[in-house]
């Protein structure tokens, strides 16, 4: 999702002119997926060498063998479930009977996919309520789309990105529960949720330009940081967003943990294997075979 996934930024014509390799060490073309399963289709394909994928996509992909090179992760974007930041949130309407997670039980919920750690969220808390996907419908549309979806119907609650939390936010819907609620027991200071991912071909063939990649990423973060407001303004015109929506969210208390780029292993390690013990992976996996951090050290 465009903003949200800092290595959007990048795409940002008076961004890239603040970088020093891009154009010259390597040519960057960006696409956008409507989800990160497609992105790991588009990786295995060829037609991508890196993309940002999500926990349940990155870990599915790499139980199921879905990229013939492999997939590794060399950079993280940012956290769900901080205690202290912006983790998932599921709302219903204001006049809605479903106020709490007990009332899932037989509830249409609004994902964006299913097979996404958006749809872990949902199956963390389905579990803590013992309950399991059987007990609930789930319905896939766009997030741009979810307040609408709620309005007419076609789903009783659905869970809203930061970016789009803003608006269920703001006109006081019901807050049924957040990734704290769900993770938060085993996950005390949240779990590495988003990150770019590259295929063992280009890591073999384009290391050289990933290398230069990283270093535009480390770039960005920093110009992020030291230029929030005027990259507010770009990427609200870049990418058709509302610039006071995203003015609420980008690099507040609204938005996620982001402040550590590194992937760390051990956290990653854990939501991984807690996504196995809720038999959303098929089995665990060594995740130290399948990251690095040279490419942004």
């Amino acid at each position: 999702m465009p903003v949200e996934n800092l290595g959007s930024l990048l795409d940002i014509p008076e961004i890239q002119d603040e970088l020093s390799g891009l154009g010259e060490d390597y040519e960057l073309e960006v696409s956008q997926d409507a989800s990160t399963p497609d992105s790991i289709n588009s990786l295995a394909a060829g037609e991508a060498d890196m993309a940002l994928v999500t926990t349940e996509s990155f870990g599915g992909a790499i139980v199921g063998d879905a990229v013939p090179s492999g997939l590794t992760a060399i950079a993280t974007d940012f956290w769900d479930a901080h205690p202290d930041y912006f983790g998932f949130e599921i709302y219903s309407l204001p006049d809605s009977d479903v106020t709490d997670p007990e009332d899932l039980e037989g509830a249409s919920l609004g994902v964006n996919a299913t097979g996404t750690g958006i749809h872990a969220v949902f199956e963390k808390q389905l579990d803590n309520m013992g309950m399991s996907s059987d007990d609930v419908e789930y319905n896939e549309q766009g997030f741009a789309t979810f307040v609408e979806g709620l309005e007419d119907g076609i789903f009783d609650a659905a869970i809203f990105p930061g970016l789009y939390a803003v608006t269920p936010r703001n006109q006081d819907f019901n807050l049924v529960f957040s990734s704290q609620d769900a993770f938060g027991d085993e996950f005390e200071n949240g779990y590495p949720f988003a990150y770019t991912v590259s295929t063992g071909d280009a890591l073999d063939n384009k290391g050289e330009q990933i290398q230069s990649w990283g270093d535009d990423y480390l770039e960005v973060v920093d110009y992020i940081e030291s230029n929030r407001d005027e990259v507010v303004s770009l990427a609200a015109d870049h990418f058709e967003i509302d610039e006071g929506q995203l003015d609420e969210f980008f690099m507040t208390e609204n938005d996620y943990y982001r402040d550590e780029i590194e992937i760390d292993e051990e956290a990653l390690q854990g939501i991984m294997d807690e996504l196995a013990a809720l038999e959303i992976l098929d089995e665990q996996f060594d995740v130290g075979e399948h990251v690095t951090n040279e490419y942004i050290t």
